[in-house]
């Protein structure tokens, strides 16, 4: 549609993170317009409803990433976050700290893995996981490596838990992809806790 797309941070009404994902100006004002997410996938480059029932209480323009509080019908589910690649070079990088303190459900991680699991094995087309699985295994560790090294480079604290999310994500693929997965590196990080 020929407008930068920029990374778009959801979260929750207590500003629990939600999902990443992507839009550009037209969507931006579409959201508005209408009180639903408009997104831009990753794939294709089209702007389309996002296709949650979500009712939209803030959508902020912050400069570099949009930002979206959402009340939330039902459950989310997570979608992919769009890469540097499908998010026109920009790095979702500039998350805001929720306002708030919250505790994250502990399962998110699980949770996480599960949904991965399932789009190896359904590998719905539109997917940025199907793209990732698609692409093989040493892309996804090129990938992994990638968000390693931009998480490192990472100075403020929007930066950081932006890039850390990026890269756990990536890991729970590339574990998926080598017939690990996330089990044996729980159990590992149980066993050393003690």
């Amino acid at each position: 549609e020929g407008e930068e797309i920029f990374p778009l941070v959801v979260c929750d009404e207590g500003g629990a993170f939600l999902f990443l994902s992507s839009t550009n100006p037209k969507g931006y004002r579409k959201s508005i317009e209408q009180n639903a997410l408009w997104v831009v996938q990753p794939e294709t480059d089209r702007l389309l409803p996002s296709g949650k029932e979500a009712a939209l209480r803030v959508l902020e323009d912050r400069g570099g990433y949009y930002y979206a509080e959402v009340s939330v019908s039902g459950s989310m589910e997570f979608i992919e976050p769009s890469g540097s690649e499908a998010s026109g070079g920009k790095n979702i990088t500039e998350a805001p700290a929720p306002s708030q303190p919250v505790t994250a459900d502990p399962k998110i991680l699980a949770d996480l893995a599960e949904l991965v699991s399932r789009r190896r094995q359904e590998m719905p087309e539109g997917s940025y996981t199907t793209l990732l699985f698609n692409s093989g295994i040493d892309k996804i560790r090129k990938k992994t490596g990638e968000e390693a090294v931009e998480l490192i480079l990472a100075r403020s604290d929007g930066d950081v838990v932006g890039e850390a999310a990026d890269l756990v994500y990536h890991l729970i693929v590339l574990l998926e992809a080598q017939g690990t997965g996330l089990n044996p590196v729980l159990e590992e990080l149980s066993r050393r806790a003690k």
